[in-house]
Order: structure tokens, then C-alpha cells, then sequence
């Protein structure tokens, strides 16, 4: 099994359905605690606006700072708000030695490796009930994988910002190594389960105010994106980083989740709403 390396977010719960719904519920709770205006009340006594006011015109209270005609001051009244010269920062010899990139790399994978361990520890819902058939883990991508995914979305700038990649772990009734036509039915009703259900999650995270977009594992391209020639399989190597295993069979490959083992089917949904929103944050069993 190959070792986590992401700061992750866990959450089990008995279907799909539930894990919309977690995604519907803080999607409006963002939207409603989320504004791109910001209100302030003004306390009537202060006169240090700018005048005129816009609402009051020439009725408003003048500026101090302006009490001439044609809202002119003097060099003493200005001297009140100009702000003071801030000293020029000493550089240390500390500073002038950079971090090699593999020391840097390694602080990444120490500090990821931590966070994982306390989640685990502190989420209840990181472990799953007999009646818990999905599970749902977002993922902090940090920058040192992100370059493995930029095909996926070449219109997008990954490289920038937040980037979390939300894996979708179905649990299924038969062995996904074997080929029978029970196999296959399972297969087809889990892959509408799962794009039926992702739709509305990034439908979710759009509300939300956040990009996302999810693989489609029929074909390994974004489902909603622009057509690109990146394609991420489910027994895509790039899998492991995100905690599963893919295993070579001989005649086909096939990935192995950490408790199911093989009777799983598995998508993952990307997006750049980070691990701390909320809506990631407070993935717990409902």
C-alpha cells in the first residue's frame, strides 16, 4: 500500500446521496455567509469624511483636513494622516541561504504526513460501519504534484491558488478483478451513480462560489471542462498519491482501495475550494 503524502479529509457515509446532500447544505451556508460587499457603520460624531458626501452633497459634515475653499489644506493638516516612513528591513545572513528543493520537499511531506495523523485522530467518521458504503476524502493537493495534473485542465492555472481533489471510493458487491456480466451491470449502475451524483457536487461548489469539475471514468477526461488530450484513469498511477494501490494483474490493471481491497469504484472530483472551507472542513458522518 503506498504511503499518504496529502493532507486529507474523511468522511463515510451508507450512499451517494448523502454526500450531495453534505455538499448541498454548506454550499448555502457559504453563499449566505459570503459577500462581495462590505457593510460599515459610520458613528454620527465622526467628521473625518471626505466632502461632499455622495448621499448628503454640500450638506454633509466638511473633512477638517479640507477646511479652505475648493476643499483645500494646509501642510500641517495633511502631516495628521500621513502615515510614517516605515524602516527599511535588515536582511539577515539567514535569509540570503535558500532552502534546497529537496529539503523543501521534505518539510511538504513531514508537515502533510502530520496534519493526516491528527485528522484521523480527531475525525469520528474516518472510520466506517458495516452499513457505510462510500467513501469520501478530500485531498489538499500541494504544489509538488500539482504539475501531474495540469493536462487535465490546460485552461486553468492549477499551479495558483487552492487545489483539492475529492476521491469518491464506491463500495461494490462483487471482485472488480474478475470479468462476468454481474461485474459488468455493477460497473454501469455505479458509473451513473457516480456522474450523477459529482454533476450535483460541483453543481454544489459552483453555488459555493468555488471552480470544480470531476473525471469521468469511462473516458479519464473532466466531465465538464473543455475536451483535452489528459486522460486520468481509475488504475491511473497517479492514484497512489492519493492512498490507493494499483495492481498489475498480467492481462489488465486494477486498483485496490486501503479497506475494500478490490471491491470498489472509484472517481474523484477536483476543485480549488481548499480543505479548510467549510465545505470540506466539515466532512463528517451525517
Amino acid at each position: 500500500m503506498a504511503a499518504r503524502l496529502l493532507s486529507r479529509r474523511v468522511m463515510y457515509l451508507p450512499n451517494f446521496r448523502a454526500a450531495v446532500e453534505h455538499f448541498r447544505a454548506f454550499s448555502w451556508y457559504n453563499n449566505e455567509n459570503s459577500s462581495h460587499y462590505r457593510y460599515v457603520a459610520r458613528n454620527e460624531s465622526d467628521t473625518s469624511t471626505v466632502w461632499p458626501d455622495e448621499t448628503l452633497g454640500p450638506f454633509s459634515p466638511q473633512d477638517k483636513r479640507f477646511f479652505l475653499p475648493g476643499s483645500v489644506g494646509t501642510l500641517e493638516q495633511m502631516a495628521l494622516v500621513v502615515p510614517p516612513v516605515q524602516p527599511k528591513e535588515t536582511i539577515s545572513p539567514e535569509s540570503l541561504f535558500q532552502q534546497l528543493p529537496v529539503e523543501r520537499q521534505g518539510l511538504i511531506l513531514q508537515q502533510a504526513q502530520s496534519e493526516v495523523e491528527f485528522l484521523e485522530e480527531m475525525n469520528p467518521s474516518s472510520k466506517p460501519t458495516a452499513d457505510d458504503m462510500l467513501e469520501c476524502v478530500a485531498h489538499d493537493c500541494p504544489e509538488l504534484i500539482r504539475k501531474e495534473f495540469a493536462d487535465l485542465f490546460p485552461q486553468r492555472d492549477i499551479m495558483n491558488g487552492s487545489l483539492s481533489v475529492i476521491t469518491i471510493s464506491q463500495r461494490t458487491e462483487e471482485d472488480m478483478t474478475k470479468w462476468a456480466e454481474s461485474v459488468e451491470t455493477e460497473r454501469e449502475k455505479l458509473l451513473e451513480t457516480f456522474i450523477d451524483g459529482a454533476t450535483e457536487i460541483c453543481q454544489a461548489l459552483q453555488l459555493a462560489g468555488y471552480w470544480g469539475d470531476f473525471i469521468d471514468p469511462a473516458s479519464g477526461k473532466p466531465y465538464l471542462g473543455p475536451h483535452t488530450n489528459g486522460t486520468l484513469y481509475e488504475t491511473d498511477e497517479r492514484y497512489r498519491k492519493f492512498g490507493f494501490d494499483i495492481e498489475d494483474l498480467g492481462c489488465c490493471k486494477v486498483i485496490r482501495h486501503q479497506l475494500w481491497g478490490t471491491h470498489a469504484y472509484v472517481g474523484c472530483i477536483f476543485t480549488n475550494a481548499p480543505t479548510s472551507d467549510p465545505i470540506l472542513k466539515t466532512m463528517t458522518k451525517t
